[in-house]
């Protein structure tokens, strides 16, 4: 038993010199030269660097791949089974310590349950590079190059269960949307916007939606307050989707569908930036939706995230939508708090002309 825990300690020891050879792989370089060949708009020298960034992960899972299973051939080897404990104690007494210092690299990479095989396949998952992949279909995307752009975001996403950061899914899927868009394959973009929302998430959602508009519907001055305080949405990933699907079926009359996810949006947002406030000052405490929106620019992250994520506009679009609608007091009484309110200048004027537009009804309950 102590001579296992020696062998596991030593391996570990081994392992971290090789994670710190991994991270600066070639492969690795490569694709951080092409993000700032990227960045300063470089984009053939970022293309050559992004496609060197794919070959050299593909080389290297290859190479390392096949080490561990040319040690894992001998007799011995063979005979410690499935169990990698097992398997570096053979190894160490066969001084192959580049295969130690892989396999402890690879099962330090996820819940493995000590088997060789399961590592093994994890190592063959790894041969894809969806980053490079999803930065090609960028460069592409820039050149107006949509078909090729599509092509390699759908190769990223296909092999999204490898991002090192799982949620750049959602943004590729977006970016897929977008292509939509640019092509006028509205169609198309309208199913990419649902799937980022997902299709069980999207019923709750209307549930959600259909409260909403019953307490909107009751076109008096009490519904803001209403609005703000009884409802609450999470699904922070799916932000943009809700305020595109709205403009989108706004621009083609579908009023409803619009004002749902509308509301959605504006939810959504406002349950992101409340949590912040909430975290963040202990003596926050929400009053109205007035207080709280003068407290947004004192926040510039967060300006600047609801900026990002089309929350300040979302406002704006829902007031129109509720208008839209009949619901004029909501829309009308809204409207004269972003007036003065809302927390970018643009979308604070775009309500003074929103506003305009709504003069003729004056006070909408005279």
């Amino acid at each position: 038993m102590k001579k296992a825990l020696l062998v596991l300690i030593f391996s570990s020891i081994l392992s971290g010199i090789y994670a710190q050879h991994a991270i600066n792989s070639k492969s690795t370089i490569a694709y951080r030269d092409a993000v700032n060949a990227f960045e300063s708009k470089e984009y053939g020298k970022a293309l050559k660097f992004a496609e060197d960034a794919i070959l050299y992960r593909k080389e290297q899972i290859t190479k390392d791949y096949n080490t561990i299973q040319t040690s894992l051939s001998s007799r011995e080897v063979k005979s410690a089974g499935d169990d990698i404990p097992s398997i570096i104690q053979k190894l160490q007494s066969r001084d192959e310590y580049d295969c130690i210092d892989l396999i402890n690299y690879y099962n330090g990479k996820g819940n493995f349950g000590n088997s060789i095989s399961k590592v093994l396949s994890y190592i063959q998952s790894q041969e894809q590079y969806p980053e490079a992949q999803k930065l090609i279909g960028d460069i592409y995307k820039l050149e107006g190059e949509y078909s090729f752009a599509e092509q390699y975001y759908l190769m990223a996403l296909e092999n999204a269960a490898v991002l090192d950061v799982p949620d750049e899914r959602y943004e590729i899927i977006y970016l897929l949307a977008e292509l939509s868009r640019l092509e006028k394959d509205y169609d198309k973009m309208e199913i990419r916007l649902l799937n980022i929302i997902g299709k069980e998430q999207n019923e709750r959602n209307l549930i959600l939606a259909r409260s909403i508009k019953n307490t909107i519907s009751r076109n008096d001055k009490g519904a803001i307050e209403r609005f703000f305080t009884m409802y609450r949405s999470d699904n922070y990933f799916s932000l943009k989707a809700y305020s595109q699907l709205a403009d989108y079926y706004l621009s083609i009359g579908q009023k409803d569908k619009a004002l749902d996810y509308s509301c959605l949006a504006v939810i959504t947002g406002f349950t992101k930036v409340y949590n912040y406030l909430e975290k963040r000052d202990i003596d926050f405490e929400y009053k109205n939706i007035s207080d709280f929106l003068d407290l947004i620019p004192n926040h510039r992250d967060l300006l600047e995230w609801g900026s990002n994520n089309q929350v300040w506009k979302s406002f704006n679009t829902m007031c129109e939508v509720s208008s839209e609608c009949g619901y004029d007091i909501f829309s009308y009484e809204l409207l004269q708090i972003l007036a003065f309110h809302s927390p970018e200048k643009y979308w604070q004027q775009d309500a003074v002309l929103k506003l305009d537009k709504l003069d003729g009804i004056k006070n909408p309950e005279n």
